[in-house]
C-alpha cells in the first residue's frame, strides 16, 4: 500500500485527476485514526482535542484514488467565525467535488450511535446523490449494548450492505474498508 500526502486545502482543491473517497464525521470520531489504519502508516495527524483538522487534506492511495480527510462537525474548541469558515469550506468542497466523490464514509462513534448531526450529514449525502457507507468507529471501546444500538440505528438508515464496523486500535474492518476503496 502506497500513500502519499498531497496537501491541505482551504481555498482551491487539487485537480480532479483521481476519484475521491471522503472520510466524514463528528469531531473526535476517529477519522484520522481510521485513515492511518487504512493507509497502514501514520499519514494523518491524530489528536485527542476535537477540531484539529482544519482543512481538506488529500492523500493519494496507490496512485489511483484520493483519500480525503475533512474537518469534523459538532464540538470543536474554535470561535464562531472559524466554524463559519469551516462550514463554507465544506459546502464548497462537496458542491465542487460531488462528481469526483465516488464514496463517502460517514463515521459514527459506536459508543454514542447516530446523533442529529450524523442524520443531517446522511440527509445531505442523499440530497446530493453522493453514495455513502456508515462506518461505526471505536468498536473496541463500545459495550455490547452500545454497539448493538449503533448497529440497529445504522441498519435502519442504510441497511446491512452499507455498514462497516471498525476499530482503528484493533485493525477491525481494515480489509472491508480497503475493498470498498479499491473497487472504485
Amino acid at each position: 500500500m502506497k500513500v502519499k500526502f498531497v496537501g491541505s486545502f482551504r481555498e482551491e482543491f487539487p485537480p480532479p485527476d483521481y476519484p475521491e473517497v471522503v472520510f466524514v464525521g463528528r469531531s473526535n470520531v476517529g477519522k484520522s485514526s481510521l485513515l492511518n489504519m487504512v493507509a497502514g502508516a501514520k499519514v494523518a495527524r491524530v489528536s485527542k482535542t476535537p477540531g484539529r483538522t482544519r482543512a481538506v487534506n488529500y492523500f493519494l492511495l496507490n496512485d489511483e484514488v484520493y483519500l480525503v480527510d475533512v474537518p469534523g462537525y459538532g464540538f470543536a474548541r474554535v470561535n464562531k467565525e472559524e466554524l463559519q469558515k469551516w462550514k463554507q469550506m465544506m459546502e464548497r468542497y462537496f458542491k465542487e467535488r460531488k462528481e469526483n466523490i465516488k464514496l463517502a464514509f460517514l463515521l459514527v462513534d459506536s459508543t454514542t450511535g447516530f446523533t442529529h448531526l450524523d442524520e443531517q450529514m446522511a440527509d445531505w449525502f442523499e440530497y446530493y446523490g453522493i453514495p455513502y457507507v456508515v462506518v461505526l468507529t471505536k468498536s473496541d471501546k463500545a459495550s455490547q449494548s452500545e454497539l448493538s444500538r449503533a448497529v440497529a440505528q445504522a441498519k435502519k438508515r442504510v441497511g446491512e450492505g452499507a455498514l462497516l464496523i471498525t476499530s482503528a486500535k484493533e485493525g477491525r474492518g481494515k480489509k472491508e474498508l480497503l475493498s470498498r476503496i479499491l473497487s472504485i
